[in-house]
């Protein structure tokens, strides 16, 4: 029996502008009134992206399968669907709506110095999407990742999870703030794990009316990701900080995140202590960070270890 990843969340096609400037310089120079702004962009690009097949395409590099569960228009079909089938990605469980044109769409704009401004489309909303428990590979499942979706939908994927008892990352992402106050408490209570930037740790708290002491005792491990900075873990009152792997060139930092989970469910599965875990999820992100687009950066096993080896030593 092969041990397998479910990842849930979009599947999008990615607009993303570059701007060669400097948000904090342009907010400085020009005070921000109301969120109106405007940028000279640089580059424009179109690109594969969304949660669950970025991170299911990180872990296919690692020999682990993993089954993308999601939902898409109809132009996923133009190219979409042929790129993630050559990268040897499951394509069975992404349903397209064919009333639905498009795609999620995540529209971005990055600045000189890897930050962002987004806006997200969640994309179509499947009535056909298939619960976890109705997957014919579901007891190969030892590990699933809740990607950013509807509220309602995350949940009630998560209760069935629960109730098969398959371990469940929790990772709201774009769509953090969109959950109130039940449904953020619930999520946590689900969550055998919660991966997040610290943007989207501030907000959950915020919503879920909990503070750091609170969620730390609710979740059995949090993993708070801080860009360069690296990523801070939390197992209770135990907490530690993991340095980022420094990349040589930075390409593209839209899907960091998105590696950074890969390498760290891979680590779950490897049975891995969490320091150990951390570090590949940095591996991970800094060869995403190298790449043009999320879904164009080359790993295998064998590398992401050695280079862990030779960062972390």
């Amino acid at each position: 029996m092969v041990d397998t990843v479910l990842v849930t969340g979009s599947t999008a096609i990615d607009q993303t502008g570059l701007y060669e400037g400097s948000f904090e310089e342009y907010q400085s120079d020009y005070p921000i009134n109301a969120m109106n702004v405007s940028f000279q962009l640089g580059g424009m690009k179109t690109s594969f992206g969304g949660c669950a097949p970025n991170i299911a395409f990180g872990l296919n590099l690692l020999n682990i399968p993993a089954i993308p569960l999601s939902s898409a228009g109809r132009n996923f079909y133009d190219r979409y669907e042929a790129h993630l089938q050559s990268c040897g990605v499951n394509t069975d469980y992404i349903t397209v709506d064919e009333e639905v044109e498009s795609c999620a769409t995540c529209l971005m704009i990055n600045d000189r110095d890897g930050n962002q401004v987004i806006g997200f489309y969640p994309g179509p909303k499947d009535p056909k999407r298939h619960l976890p428990s109705e997957l014919p590979m579901i007891d190969q499942i030892r590990l699933a990742i809740l990607g950013p979706e509807e509220p309602e939908l995350t949940l009630r994927q998560g209760r069935d999870l629960a109730k098969l008892s398959v371990p469940i990352m929790a990772d709201p992402g774009q769509v953090t703030a969109e959950f109130d106050r039940r449904q953020t408490r619930e999520l946590i209570a689900l969550a055998s794990y919660l991966v997040v930037n610290t943007y989207e740790f501030e907000v959950i708290k915020a919503n879920a009316e909990m503070n750091d002491e609170d969620i730390r005792a609710a979740v059995p491990e949090i993993v708070v990701t801080r860009g360069e900075q690296g990523c801070d873990i939390y197992q209770g009152p135990n907490a530690r900080h993991i340095d980022a792997a420094k990349a040589s060139i930075v390409v593209e930092v839209t899907g960091c995140g998105d590696a950074f989970r890969a390498g760290y469910a891979y680590g779950i599965l490897s049975k891995f202590d969490v320091n150990k875990r951390a570090q590949l999820g940095c591996v991970m992100a800094m060869r995403n960070l190298g790449a043009t687009e999320t879904q164009r950066y080359h790993i295998d096993e064998a590398e992401l270890l050695a280079l862990r080896e030779s960062i972390y030593a």
